[in-house]
This record gives C-alpha cells, structure tokens and sequence, in this order.
C-alpha cells in the first residue's frame, strides 16, 4: 500500500526532519572578526584603519565587527557619525558596531592596577555602560547589543552592571559562568602584539590543534600598517578556503 508523502511527515518523522533542517542552516565553523577602539569624534576621528578594513569587508561582501570607545562621541564628527550609519548591518551595510566601554582607561592605586572595568565600583561600571549606550543610540539611532570590555579585563562587579543593561545580551571574552547572557570565548591569536597582525604565527597556532567551532579573532585594525593589514587578509581568505564562514556576534548568536 502507498500512503502519501505527508503521511511520512508526521510525528517523530518530522520532528526528526525539523532538526536535520536546522542543523543544515548552522555552519559547522564560524569565525568573526573582533576589532577594537573605534573613536568618532572631533578629538578622535575614525582613522583609516578601520575604513580600509570596511573597504575589504564590502569588496568580499563579508561583514566585520568593530568595538566603540563612547566618550569619543561626546563631541560627535558629523562625517564619522555618518560613516558608522552607512556601514552599520542594521542599515544595509556590513559592520556591527560593539560597546567597548567609556574610556578605555587604566591607572594605578597604591601600587594596584584598575581598569574601567576591574578594580571599580559596580556604579562605575554601570554609568560607563548606561552613558556608552545612551549616548551611541542619541548619535547614531543604533542600539549595542554586544560588549567586550577594554583590555578584555573584568570583575566581579561586571555582571550586575550589565544587568542594568539588558540589551547588552552577548559577552564577549565574558566569564563563562554568566548565565544572563551569551558569552563568546576568546579563542587563538592572530596578533603577536598590539597591532601586528602575524599570518605565520596564526598558522603555527591554527594547526597544532584543532578549534572550536566558533573563532573569535581579535585585532586593532587602526593600527596596522600595510603588512599587518595583508596578513590579515592572507588569514581571512585561509579559513575561507578551510570552509569558515564569517559571521556577526548577532548572527552567530541569532540576534
């Protein structure tokens, strides 16, 4: 006897089917690119570093996430203001744009080293967070929905100043005990230092074992020179061939 096709369809028979589709949607390896200390104001312009990166990004129609140091933006520059909405995902372009704190400060107190987001006051925290958002979205109509802190340095106060924050809903380099939101671990290097982009040192690392499905690479684009920029992309068209797909925080996260 021949049922139809819709019989076979029904029960466990879809639920089944329902779950191989959706693992099919899910690439098996993600990469994104973390860039950090974006600055868009009077003082502190967006350098070239992080439109050449941009530049790239749309030429490989590929996207790229760049963190925002926010007290930039208390005197706002009207032509980077208008940079960060014309590439911003949310418009049509191919850049999400991260809280990455205040400041992005560090100092010392009686021989003990503080940061903007270790070593202060759970209130401090939550004003840097709280005036960071205010003030992105009063600039720029965007909304932050990811946060890496400076220095990738944090607290025990962290968390509860977060929660001030609720659409601060992806952690990245965050304690993976934070069961509030998503946290994205940090993963391999494709910086030897602070700026220097390294192919050869990637490669090195990349191959002595084998990566977590998702690779969270960061890097300080406004500070490369043109060779770190090419290793850079030697990286980028590597893992590609390799069958990585690159992704947002928020798409990786389903944001």
């Amino acid at each position: 006897m021949r049922f139809p096709c819709k019989c076979l369809l029904t029960g466990l028979g879809l639920a089944v089917l329902t779950v191989m589709l959706s693992a099919a949607d899910v690439p098996a390896k993600v990469v994104i690119w973390k860039l950090d200390d974006l600055t868009a104001g009077e003082k502190r312009r967006v350098v070239p570093g992080f439109k050449r990166v941009a530049d790239w990004a749309d030429e490989k129609k590929t996207v790229i996430t760049l963190g925002v140091i926010c007290e930039s933006l208390s005197k706002p520059n009207a032509d980077d203001i208008a940079w960060i909405k014309k590439h911003a995902i949310e418009n049509g372009g191919r850049v999400e744009f991260w809280l990455h704190g205040w400041d992005h400060k560090s100092w010392e107190e009686k021989g003990v080293k503080i940061s903007e987001f270790k070593g202060t006051p759970v209130e401090h925290q939550t004003k840097h967070l709280t005036d960071s958002c205010e003030l992105f979205t009063k600039t720029t109509g965007l909304i932050f929905h990811v946060f890496g802190s400076p220095y990738n340095q944090i607290d025990v106060h962290t968390p509860a100043a977060m929660d001030a924050v609720p659409a601060l809903s992806i952690w990245m380099y965050g304690p993976k005990e934070d069961k509030q939101r998503t946290i994205l671990p940090r993963s391999i290097n494709m910086e030897i230092a602070t700026g220097k982009v390294s192919y050869d040192a990637f490669m090195k690392a990349y191959q002595a074992k084998s990566q977590p499905a998702m690779m969270l690479l960061q890097g300080h684009c406004g500070m490369w020179d043109d060779k770190s920029f090419t290793d850079f992309t030697k990286i980028a068209a590597f893992l590609a061939q390799e069958g990585w797909v690159t992704k947002t925080c928020g798409q990786y996260v389903g944001k």
